[in-house]
């Protein structure tokens, strides 16, 4: 193939687009501090953590039936998640802030086998999962989590059946 070819016919088709003709001249350049409000890179003390929890659920009816799981996060920390279950199970994906208790609803489902997703916290405050078993089995919940939070208050358990 001829590429010499190629090139001066992407140029010319290029030139004809109305973009600049010249194969060697610099790309644009720009700061993420040129967006302002975009939340593109922030630093961090802190070296990102990782954990994988295995949450069991007893059967519907039973106690433990139903759980939470949830970390502290400062607006604006990131956070990697992951979970599947051995069976479907009721999931919600929530947060409460710090200074107001408000209760945010992420993400509902009626029942899944699993949820994928990356996060990041709007405020200050407890971001987490409430999972509940409707099968009339134990059900195994496996979370894993990456990013910046402090497991706080972590595992919630809800002794009152479902």
């Amino acid at each position: 193939m001829n590429y010499s070819r190629l090139a001066i016919g992407l140029t010319m088709t290029l030139a004809s687009a109305g973009f600049a003709t010249s194969l060697t001249a610099a790309s644009p350049e720009f700061r993420s501090d040129d967006l302002p409000g975009a939340v593109i890179h922030r630093a961090s003390d802190a070296a990102a953590q990782t954990d994988i929890i295995e949450l069991p659920l007893a059967a519907k009816g039973q106690p433990h039936s139903r759980l939470e799981y949830k970390v502290h996060m400062q607006a604006g920390d990131v956070l990697l998640y992951s979970f599947t279950a051995s069976a479907p199970v009721i999931s919600e994906f929530h947060g409460e802030g710090d200074s107001n208790k408000a209760v945010m609803f992420y993400r509902e489902e009626k029942a899944t086998g699993e949820s994928h997703g990356q996060f990041v916290a709007p405020m200050t405050g407890v971001h987490g999962w409430y999972f509940s078993n409707e099968n009339t089995v134990p059900v195994t919940v496996r979370l894993q989590i990456s990013g910046h939070y402090k497991v706080e208050p972590g595992l919630i358990q809800i002794a009152k059946p479902s």
